[in-house]
């Protein structure tokens, strides 16, 4: 009986089997009908996280170990703070469950990195982002199989509860319930994607290269991860695309290069030619891909299809947004967001408060619980008190992560530390236009803070010295290079 309470009290002191478990139920909570065991894990999961912060990072103080956790503490508190300021309202249970899964995404997640001071620290937690990239390229391949069938085979929007399948408005859902959902989740798996074709990071992890039918295969979940992206018609997809590829290309002609006037001039007219021509191109084969597609869906016969809630009045399909407006309606929001900001500018209203403060100050129109903007979401909920902390850890942290990934020698092209960075740098534009960075209890928000840690993680693997951990801000870091150069002149 002790043999079996010390497996199940190991089982659950595993942070690494925590965040694998939690993120790919994540990713299951967007998949139609699979989504109502995955939002009653969700539950599970959540308690378990947050049994797993209290007895890791609190009463073990690994707190401590978390880079810049400073700036992570006080956002939390600001935001405890506002929901006290507040009082009780309708929305309070919703705030409160928002600053209880920050602990999750800042400290499990992000602050994964602060393992690596177990033994095989490092290459455990590679390895656990091997093994999550193969669930997700397995995951998505499967499921964007299924939603392509069922595309030809029914062809028509059905009814689910939370909302439609198959087809929505014009766009592709599949087996997800939202075409936005599909489309940022297909891009996480082509990113993982990308990954596992990296030669130094499987050598690294496995001790072997990539054989020849595991490329071939993932090569394949690349492409059909693009197709599904292609015909779910998402802007702000597409742009996150854009903002990778041209992430990577920055990284290639500035990583590890001497830098003169003269190759920055040069490389910086390449870099916008090169940024016009993956713009162009993206949205040139997009257009080409839904036409050829629209054409090949309507002159197929969908009369098999049998379900009975099946809604007429969306099956026209033509892979393109019913709403012409390009913002979708964001500008709007936007409005709506600054006219909240302007009677609580400081501590802000919380999550949970979004209605109803909303409808409030913009005479009730206000429809949405967030404003498809994740810094305009984060001043309006935290007040530009919570948001400052934030940009203070925004800063520190990427002003570190941006000197070493283009400071590095030799270069590291054939690793995947440029590819978390050119994911990371895309994300934070993705973040303009989405229901991203913190206030959502999603695979979106998750799978970005669990990149950010894998980051940290080849950060500390890739420096040259040992770094110390810093609580607010990296000053002593200007001080130690300054001591450095400071000591080679006098040697001189």
């Amino acid at each position: 009986m002790e043999r079996i309470i010390k497996r199940i009290r190991y089982f659950f002191s595993d942070a690494s089997l925590f965040r694998i478990a939690y993120i790919c139920d994540l990713f299951l909570c967007s998949v139609g009908y699979v989504n109502i065991a995955a939002e009653v894990g969700k539950v599970f999961f959540f308690v378990w996280g947050l049994s797993l912060f209290t007895n890791r990072y609190i009463a073990d103080l690994c707190i401590k170990k978390v880079n810049y956790y400073g700036w992570l503490v006080l956002f939390v508190a600001s935001n405890i703070l506002t929901l006290f300021i507040r009082g009780y309202t309708d929305g309070i249970w919703e705030s409160a469950m928002m600053i209880l899964n920050m602990p999750i995404i800042f400290f499990l997640f992000y602050g994964l990195h602060s393992e690596i001071s177990e033994e095989y620290g490092v290459k455990k937690l590679l390895k656990e982002l091997y093994c999550l990239c193969n669930i997700f390229m397995a995951m998505s391949l499967l499921l964007n199989i299924i939603s392509i069938i069922s595309l030809y085979f029914i062809g028509k929007s059905v009814t689910y509860t939370l909302g439609y399948l198959v087809v929505y408005e014009n766009r592709f859902t599949g087996v997800y319930f939202n075409p936005n959902l599909m489309a940022f989740s297909s891009f996480c798996a082509a990113f993982c994607c990308h990954l596992l074709l990296k030669p130094d990071f499987v050598r690294y992890t496995t001790g072997k290269e990539i054989s020849k039918p595991k490329r071939i295969v993932t090569v394949i979940s690349i492409v059909m991860n693009l197709v599904v992206i292609l015909l779910t018609d998402s802007n702000a997809t597409a742009l996150i695309i854009i903002c990778y590829l041209i992430s990577f290309t920055c990284y290639r002609f500035f990583g590890g290069k001497e830098i003169h006037i003269g190759y920055i001039f040069k490389r910086v007219i390449t870099l916008i030619i090169a940024l016009a021509l993956i713009t162009v191109t993206v949205f040139t084969v997009r257009f080409l891909f839904q036409t050829g597609a629209t054409q090949t869906i309507t002159t197929s016969d969908h009369s098999s299809n049998t379900f009975d809630d099946s809604d007429d009045e969306l099956n026209q399909i033509t892979f393109e947004h019913k709403n012409k407006s390009l913002d979708s309606g964001r500008i709007k929001l936007f409005r709506q967001g600054i006219n909240v900001i302007k009677h609580h500018p400081v501590m802000g209203v919380g999550k949970g408060n979004i209605i109803y403060y909303g409808n409030r100050y913009n005479n009730d129109k206000m429809k949405y619980t967030d404003f498809h903007n994740g810094y305009l979401t984060i001043i309006v909920c935290s007040g530009f008190v919570g948001f400052a902390f934030f940009i203070g850890f925004a800063v520190c942290l990427g002003y570190r992560m941006f000197r070493g990934l283009f400071t590095m020698k030799p270069p590291i092209l054939h690793d995947i530390y440029p590819c978390l960075a050119s994911f990371l740098a895309s994300y934070c534009v993705y973040a303009f236009f989405e229901k991203t960075m913190i206030f959502e209890v999603s695979f979106m928000v998750s799978f970005f803070w669990l990149i950010l840690g894998y980051a940290a993680v080849c950060l500390n693997r890739y420096e040259d010295e040992d770094y110390k951990i810093y609580a607010f801000s990296s000053m002593e870091l200007f001080n130690k290079y300054k001591n450095k150069s400071t000591d080679k002149e006098q040697q001189l």
